[in-house]
């Protein structure tokens, strides 16, 4: 056997054994809770770069189109 049959025949065993709810060498335990909100940061780190990006591209199209000429030209 190769090892990539040999490694197919182990995922496939492991999804058997998870689908069937049997336990296998390691058993799944769901992760431990992180205490308090951790996305938030994230969340608006996102959210920041979204309305500064609304509000550039805003300011470059009232430019383009309030001051013809200003800009240079793309390509």
């Amino acid at each position: 056997m190769t090892t990539t049959d040999e490694s197919e025949r182990r995922l496939a065993e492991a999804l058997q054994a998870r689908a069937s709810g049997a336990p296998g060498r390691a058993t799944w335990r769901p992760a431990r809770g992180v205490p308090g909100r951790s996305g938030t940061p994230t969340a608006t780190a996102l959210l920041l770069a979204l309305l500064g990006g609304g509000a550039l591209g805003t300011v470059l199209a009232l430019v383009s189109l309030l001051a013809p000429g200003v800009l240079p030209p793309l390509g």
